[in-house]
Parts: structure tokens; C-alpha cells; sequence
């Protein structure tokens, strides 16, 4: 186990992503990543401008996560995203799901699912988003009070993942389909 700084964590995780054949399964667990995604989509979605929102999003079109995305499942890779939200949506939640529909999954080829975190009693939830490398890698970020990643904590194959694994297995029960 290892933890780094956004700067050198960024290129393991690259590494990582380049190494991975199998599948990507990643748990977001933030109702707020407003420190990754602020910019003119978000903020007039914040501001109520919902249908200004959908038309900026839609000129962003296809990008380079979408591009690597669509390579990984052409090459024959599965992408599995969870999000553990809580309800009623926050207005950021909203609009996430608003990207999760017209990027992450038409262009990216993403699974996306939505876990209610009011039925995760029990189960030992890290307090940053968790992505797990073919079922071997574990990566654990951390952020600030705005939403920014600062660092990330990796589980290679010399660590014991199978808390993590198992936790995997866990939600996906729970895991509904967003369409």
C-alpha cells in the first residue's frame, strides 16, 4: 500500500488504467464533487439554468475519458460505476446524472448504477471513491471539503484487497441500473 499526492498518484493510476484488461469498477461515494467538475455546465445547472446545462453539455461531446473508454471496451474491457446517493438528489447528483446518461454511458459505454445509501447498514464504506483493477488493484481517493481530489491510496498485488472485493460483491447486490 501506497499513498501519494495527485501529481505522482495520477501517473500510477494512468499505469494502472493502461494495464487494465478485464474490468474497472469504480464506487463513488460523494454527493458533491464540485472541486472536480466546476465549470459552465455545473454551475448553470447550480444556478437553475437546467436546459443551458444539457446544451453545454451536449457541445462538450465525446472527450479523452470517453475515448479511453471506448477503447477499453473494444478491447474487450468491462466499465462499472457505482454511485452510493443519497435522497431526495442533491442539485449536483442531478446534474451528474444528467452526464452519466449523455456521456459516461452513450459515449464512454459505462455501466452505471445508483446504490441508496440508506441501505448500506452494515457494510464499511471507504470515505473516498474506490476503483478496483480486475479484480487484483485497488485504488482509494481522498478529497477536500470542495469535492478536489488530493491524494490516492493504492493496493497492489502484494496487498490484501479482499475487504475490498467483498464490499465490491456487497454493493453490486444493492446496485440498481441507471437508463
Amino acid at each position: 500500500m501506497k499513498t501519494l499526492e495527485r501529481k505522482e498518484a495520477n501517473k500510477l493510476w494512468d499505469k494502472w488504467w493502461g494495464e487494465m484488461r478485464r474490468e474497472w469498477f469504480k464506487v463513488e461515494v460523494l454527493q458533491d464533487y464540485y472541486g472536480e467538475d466546476s465549470g459552465p455546465s455545473l454551475d448553470s445547472w447550480l444556478q437553475g439554468r437546467k436546459d443551458e446545462s444539457v446544451k453545454l453539455m451536449a457541445k462538450l461531446g465525446s472527450n479523452e475519458w470517453t475515448k479511453s473508454c471506448r477503447q477499453k471496451i473494444q478491447d474487450g474491457a468491462k466499465l462499472i460505476r457505482l454511485h452510493l446517493v443519497e435522497k431526495p438528489y442533491s442539485p449536483y447528483i442531478e446534474w451528474e446524472i444528467e452526464i452519466y446518461k449523455r456521456k459516461n454511458i452513450p459515449l464512454g459505454g459505462e455501466q452505471v448504477y445508483l446504490v441508496d445509501k440508506k441501505d448500506l447498514s452494515g457494510h464499511e464504506i471507504p470515505s473516498g471513491d474506490m476503483m478496483i483493477f480486475d479484480d487484483k488493484r485497488v485504488v482509494i481517493n481522498t478529497y477536500d471539503n470542495n469535492g478536489l481530489m488530493t491524494h490516492e491510496t493504492f493496493y497492489d498485488e502484494t496487498d490484501d484487497t479482499s475487504s475490498f472485493l467483498k464490499l465490491k460483491k456487497e454493493l453490486f447486490k444493492l446496485a440498481q441500473p441507471l437508463e
